[in-house]
């Protein structure tokens, strides 16, 4: 599933919960949350793994395709892409630790408080190597614009299998052809996917100008901390929301 999708699901999750005004629901709300969307994860893929393999395959190929057919400039244009995306991605989960660790240590918080810290700690750790690798895969590429570099990047930065890709194309007759056919409700679940990623955007949207609302006009330290996050994680819902409607048009329009 796309990245926006998580994103409306964890927003969607926290006005659920509080409709059964229970206190243990209320103090362990993250971890509820993080073990709701971990299993709606497991479930959708033993679910339509037909589909989200073809997503995912979708999603490699053009990259493998590039390395395939010699074309340097678009690798590289996709890599600062991803590096760019990445960097930003890193640079929110630090602030976000950050965050929560101040409001931790400044108002007091329980249990719930420090495993959602711990997990924020080990995806930002997650999101600073990657973002690292990209970069490092970046400059390499930068000092060495050749196809064999682009195949090292795809096999050891991407973790990406160039070889069977290799085969797979020199058996088809072309590119498209070794895509198809599309799973059944494919079309379907890439509509879905545009419409949960412009659900996000709009969601994150709201976020933003509710956290800048608190910012203003809430003098409590507390409350300014929390709306730092609520602004952190709306730029965030938004960004990914564009992102994905962006990408999901373009392969619509390329099919």
């Amino acid at each position: 599933m796309k990245t926006s999708f998580y994103f409306v699901v964890w927003i969607l999750i926290y006005p659920f919960l509080g409709l059964f005004n229970n206190s243990f629901i209320d103090n362990n709300s993250f971890i509820i949350a993080f073990a709701i969307v971990w299993a709606l994860t497991w479930l959708l893929n033993s679910m339509m793994p037909e589909i989200l393999n073809y997503e995912r395959i979708s999603q490699i190929a053009p990259i493998l395709e590039d390395v395939y057919t010699g074309n340097v400039s678009s690798f590289r244009k996709r890599l600062s892409r991803q590096a760019a995306v990445d960097s930003v991605t890193s640079i929110y989960f630090i602030l976000s630790t950050v965050l929560i660790a101040y409001t931790k240590f400044k108002v007091g918080g329980g249990v719930d408080d420090w495993i959602a810290m711990a997990v924020f700690l080990f995806f930002t750790v997650g999101a600073i190597m990657r973002s690292i690798n990209l970069v490092k895969a970046k400059t390499r590429l930068h000092e060495n614009p050749t196809p064999e570099q682009c195949m090292e990047i795809a096999n050891n930065t991407y973790q990406m299998d160039y070889a069977s890709y290799y085969e797979e194309r020199n058996a088809a007759s072309s590119y498209d052809a070794m895509l198809e056919p599309k799973p059944k409700y494919f079309k379907a679940f890439r509509i879905f996917s545009i419409v949960t990623a412009v659900i996000a955007t709009l969601l994150g949207l709201l976020f933003i100008v509710s956290a800048i609302g608190l910012i203003i006009y809430d003098g409590i330290f507390g409350t300014k901390a929390m709306a730092g996050m609520i602004f952190l994680y709306g730029s965030l819902a938004a960004y990914f929301g564009i992102k994905d409607t962006l990408s999901c048009i373009n392969k619509r329009a390329q099919e």
